[in-house]
């Protein structure tokens, strides 16, 4: 039977890809000599490879956002002469250039193997150049047919491995925003500043999906605190409303906002400036570099089913809860979805081909 899960799709369209290879041990870097052919990748390699450790990148509590110190930044400059020129030549230059810089950092820091995949990709509608640095390990399988055992050599380790660091560039640079985007997991502390200030000459920063989620997290916790079990419900309504995605917010503004919306009638002047100030100097105390306006960024919009191999995709509008109910019955294996009021909702079954 197969099971539905929830899970986070990306879009994600390959565009080019290089290997290198960091041989720390005889000291020897390999370059690519050629681009990947990507139409000989098999489809998994995408979703459960690629795919987990850009999401990993992007969306882990471990990942960093951060933006470069200036705009002639080595990296920057090496990216902006393959942006002037996307074709093959230009994107191996870039690739080997940056395999290289890296070899040459981790020679007096690290004496770790490694491959270093460079690509070129496109993401909801934006270009990034991915830097994804491996160790790769040997492994045994067993053949369940004889029950032999044999080794593997060089098997790639999955999002979920320790040895790992993975940058996302975004090609369109803006120095007023997040540009770089980093997963440093071989250990905390050291290893992931240097991956971070010594190679990519980054510095990190809360991104704005992060300050989203920080804000409209801490503000519920600590008005729902003191609110009965039944109201708590209309307070997340009043959050989600002042925190519309894409929507640009001033911090004591849209604090003062959702104060003033639950405030309760008999004491609502009170209940606004006294709660409000003590919420905003709270939480600044905590977040000193917390920058006060930012562009409202969710990633929590959409409920998203997914069967275990991508077989069933279903979605739908967070708003939709109460009208959307997914059962399964463990008798006969089977799920029911149910939408009630769907004509409320201007509900046609169609397909769609993706």
């Amino acid at each position: 039977m197969t099971e539905l899960q929830e899970e986070t799709t990306l879009a994600i369209k390959m565009k080019r890809m290089a290997v290198t290879l960091l041989d720390m041990q005889q000291s020897r870097f390999v370059s690519a000599s050629q681009t990947m052919d990507l139409t000989q990748l098999e489809s998994g390699v995408y979703s459960k490879f690629f795919e987990s450790y850009i999401d990993a990148t992007m969306n882990s509590p471990k990942a960093v956002a951060g933006k470069f110190l200036d705009r002639d930044n080595d990296i920057l400059t090496k990216m902006n002469r393959y942006i002037e020129f996307t074709d093959d030549t230009h994107f191996l230059s870039l690739a080997n250039d940056l395999s290289n810089k890296l070899y040459q950092i981790m020679q007096n820091v690290s004496n770790s193997n490694g491959s270093v995949f460079v690509a070129h990709l496109e993401m909801i509608g934006e270009d990034y150049i991915l830097l994804l640095k491996l160790d790769p390990k040997d492994a045994v399988q067993i053949d369940l047919e004889t029950l032999e055992l044999s080794t593997i050599e060089n098997i790639l380790p999955d999002a979920t491995s320790r040895v790992q660091k993975c940058a996302l560039i975004r090609m369109d640079y803006n120095p007023l925003e997040e540009n770089v985007y980093v997963l440093d997991k071989q250990s905390d502390g050291e290893p992931a500043k240097f991956f971070m200030e010594t190679f990519l000459q980054a510095t990190p920063i809360a991104s704005d999906k992060k300050k989203t989620k920080m804000l409209m997290k801490e503000l519920y916790e600590k008005i729902a605190e003191s609110m009965e079990d039944e109201e708590k419900p209309r307070l997340q309504r009043v959050i989600d409303d002042e925190f519309e995605h894409g929507k640009y917010v001033e911090l004591d503004a849209s604090v003062h906002n959702i104060y003033t919306a639950i405030a309760p009638e008999n004491n609502d002047d009170n209940f606004v400036e006294q709660g409000a100030k003590l919420f905003i100097n709270e939480f600044t105390d905590r977040n000193p570099d917390f920058t006060p306006m930012f562009e409202v960024k969710r990633d929590d919009l959409n409920v998203i089913y997914k069967s275990a191999e991508g077989e069933i995709f279903f979605r739908y509008d967070k708003r939709l809860d109460d009208k959307i109910e997914v059962h399964q019955d463990q008798v006969n294996g089977t799920f029911t979805i149910t939408i009630r009021d769907a004509d409320a909702v201007d509900f046609k079954l169609r397909k769609k081909t993706l």
